[in-house]
């Protein structure tokens, strides 16, 4: 086996989360052999559950390694194909054992913001019981993609520029992006119980710091109105004579704006805990909140990060492997 060079494109951090929002913990931040070697019991993220993902080069299909946050590489024993002993966290160098395939599952809408990890031999790694495990945690031997294959890669630190994420919010929903020309020609901001295509945003580091949040169209940009300070509003359907109609929500956001001002500009604040406050140019903090009658809304009015309704995670795309060709 022949050590291959790394290089390392994205910034930070990142830290993997069940199928059930559980985070992998690298008991000890690596160097171990002996179990427990990786747990997934870890509710919150600290130094533990972040790891550095390096690329291989040359590209191969089996590109990525991952380091803990004590830079030893995670090792599939045997290349994978084993229920139990299945990983090692003192490896020094990536060799065969330590490389990975990650496949994009949103491809095809089959479980969008989800990836699967794909060991050298072939077998997918497991979770087992989807999270929650202090012993036996993880399995190498599956053949197929299940809810126990399926991890969730969140962003921890600099977010960089130019990358794309999914905004998660504390009550595990999504911002997804309308599109001009939808439910309004300005487009908007809405809250989708699932990742979706327009729940991609890239976002662009601006020369003062910011962030400008582009939409999956690749040419329009988020705009809080007024620069934030407002608060959604859920407008009931009422026709007041027999007939349909739709209800809806008042507009705190637009999504048609083709160049970056300052209401199209956000502070990406870090937590420190893989969660990130979203500001305002006027100073304030998106945020989430439930209405009297039970909806969820958002509103870009909070002074503060005081609670979780004010923080986000970011779920990582773009880190699929490369596609093998048949």
């Amino acid at each position: 086996m022949q050590s291959l060079t790394a290089l390392l494109p994205w910034p930070g951090e990142f830290a993997l989360r069940t199928y059930k929002g559980f985070y992998v913990t690298a008991l000890d931040g690596g160097g171990r052999i002996a179990e427990p070697v990786l747990l997934t019991t870890a509710t919150t993220a600290g130094p533990w559950e972040k790891f550095t993902f390096a690329v291989t080069y040359p590209d191969t299909p089996h590109d990525k390694s991952i380091q803990t946050s004590r830079g030893y590489y995670l090792t599939a024993l045997n290349g994978g194909g084993l229920t139990g002993g299945a990983f090692h966290t003192d490896a020094t160098q990536a060799l065969d054992w330590e490389r990975f395939r990650l496949l994009d599952l949103s491809v095809g809408n089959f479980a969008p913001s989800f990836y699967a990890i794909n060991t050298i031999k072939g077998f997918y790694v497991t979770a087992v019981g989807a999270g929650g495990k202090s012993a036996d945690a993880f399995h190498t031997d599956a053949t197929q993609i299940q809810n126990w294959e399926k991890f969730r890669i969140v962003k921890c630190g600099d977010v960089g520029s130019g990358f794309e994420y999914g905004i998660l919010t504390a009550d595990g929903t999504f911002l997804s992006a309308e599109l001009p020309g939808g439910r309004s020609s300005q487009g908007d901001i809405i809250i989708v119980g699932r990742a979706e295509p327009e729940s991609r945003f890239k976002f662009i580091r601006q020369s003062d710091g910011s962030h400008a949040l582009q939409t999956s169209n690749g040419v329009t940009f988020v705009t809080a109105l007024g620069g934030g300070g407002l608060v959604q509003k859920y407008i009931d359907c009422d026709p007041g004579f027999p007939g349909a109609c739709i209800s809806t929500t008042s507009t705190i956001f637009h999504t048609d704006a083709t160049q970056v001002l300052a209401w199209e500009k956000f502070r990406i604040i870090d937590q420190g805990n893989c969660t990130y406050a979203l500001q305002t140019s006027s100073g304030f903090n998106v945020g989430i909140y439930r209405d009297s009658a039970g909806h969820t809304l958002l509103t870009t009015r909070r002074d503060g990060v005081s609670t979780s309704n004010e923080l986000f995670q970011l779920i990582v795309y773009g880190l699929a492997s490369p596609v093998v060709l048949q």
